[in-house]
């Protein structure tokens, strides 16, 4: 909830003022305690919610005329249903709240701003509760509990307007640890930095050089290489912009400092094979921290290439497939060492990834529970294991 948000738009300030409970959290708006009547006609107090259209903390009313609510379906005083808002069963989730309907009433002209379509869907369920008791009100004047906490330096109007806010929870409170911020782990870190994961490690000893850019995401100026700063502290800083929670940790993990991943949660290896990923795995093994560890072939045929991508997870100290597909082998030969341009197949293994560590965590439903998957260019197999 963010106390900046009301006090800085004035169609949200007059809701406050006029006496509703009024929250904004996660880019949701949401006034609680509005009477209503439900079948029986007897008078029931629900909750309206509405995704809110902000850039920063500045709101600017959308032109999106519905509205959601916690509650049962409304009716009118006369025992007919409430045709006028009531829409549709619709399960979401805006900021605290689950709503499981979609209300509809759309004035000729649409509304102006976020407090006409408020006062509106207030108006229309309240007098209908009035109708049996003159003295109901949602304006209570109650104060509500204020909060500007949050991983994030500006709000997830994202989740809020697709209603999966209650799915982004999930990810909330965990520690996750990228190791190495190459083109994959900069890819991944892309993406986790947009949930809601209360912190994020980053490790790498290596400097972001010219070549890095062109395998990671972002397009970042010239001026950049000239500082030749550390990977680990450039990509801590640039996703600083969004998440507030990310912290660098500017040299190589190996097995003389493995023991700093105690306590995190989930980690994601994008890093050289070698006796220092075989260390950090057997850690994560001894320790039961789950982790998923990806990999890249590239190989050149005449004037073409193949690729290969490899995701293996090892889900709560389950070393099956980690044992049976991770190589610890350092070769020379491999094409993808020599940092050719494969930006694509560095993103697709990111995502990849990540999408695993989602399904561990119950954001996408998993019915395969498959531990390794490989995915080649050449054919477009994706085989599970």
């Amino acid at each position: 909830m963010s106390v900046a948000v009301i006090s800085l738009n004035p169609d949200l300030k007059r809701l406050q003022d006029e006496g509703y409970e009024l929250e904004v959290c996660e880019g949701c708006a949401i006034i609680r305690n509005v009477p209503y009547l439900d079948a029986s006609g007897t008078i029931q107090y629900g909750n309206l919610a509405s995704p809110l259209n902000m850039s920063g903390d500045q709101v600017k009313y959308d032109g999106d005329h519905k509205m959601y609510f916690q509650g049962t379906v409304p009716y009118r005083a006369n025992g007919e249903r409430l045709d006028a808002v009531f829409n549709c069963m619709h399960q979401g989730a805006f900021g605290t709240i689950k709503t499981n309907i979609m209300l509809s009433n759309k004035p000729q002209g649409n509304y102006r701003n976020y407090h006409e379509k408020f006062a509106r869907y207030i108006q229309l369920l309240t007098a209908e509760a009035q109708a049996i008791d003159p003295n109901v009100t949602a304006a209570t004047f109650r104060k509500v509990a204020i909060s500007d906490e949050s991983v994030f330096c500006y709000d997830d109007t994202n989740a809020s307007r697709g209603a999966i806010l209650d799915v982004t929870a999930k990810l909330k409170g965990q520690r996750v640890a990228i190791v190495g911020l190459g083109g994959t782990g900069s890819y991944i870190l892309d993406q986790v930095a947009k949930t809601p994961v209360a912190e994020i490690h980053l490790f790498d000893g290596d400097v972001f050089c010219q070549h890095n850019a062109f395998r990671a995401p972002g397009a970042p100026p010239i001026e950049v290489f000239k500082e030749s700063p550390n990977k680990a502290e450039y990509f801590s800083m640039l996703y600083g912009n969004m998440h507030r929670h990310i912290t660098a940790h500017p040299y190589r993990l190996d097995e003389s400092n493995v023991n700093e991943l105690a306590g995190i949660s989930f980690v994601f290896l994008s890093m050289d094979a070698g006796v220092c990923k075989k260390a950090i795995v057997e850690f994560l093994s001894q320790h039961n921290i789950s982790f998923v560890d990806t990999g890249i072939h590239l190989q050149r045929v005449q004037d073409s290439l193949i690729g290969m991508t490899r995701t293996t997870a090892s889900i709560g100290g389950n070393m099956d497939a980690a044992e049976k597909y991770i190589s610890y082998a350092e070769t020379d030969n491999d094409l993808y060492k020599s940092n050719v341009q494969t930006a694509d197949l560095n993103a697709f293994c990111a995502l990849a990834a990540v999408i695993q560590w989602k399904k561990t965590y119950g954001f996408y439903i998993d019915n395969a529970h498959g531990n390794n998957c490989v995915f080649t260019t050449n054919d477009g197999e994706f085989k599970w294991d």
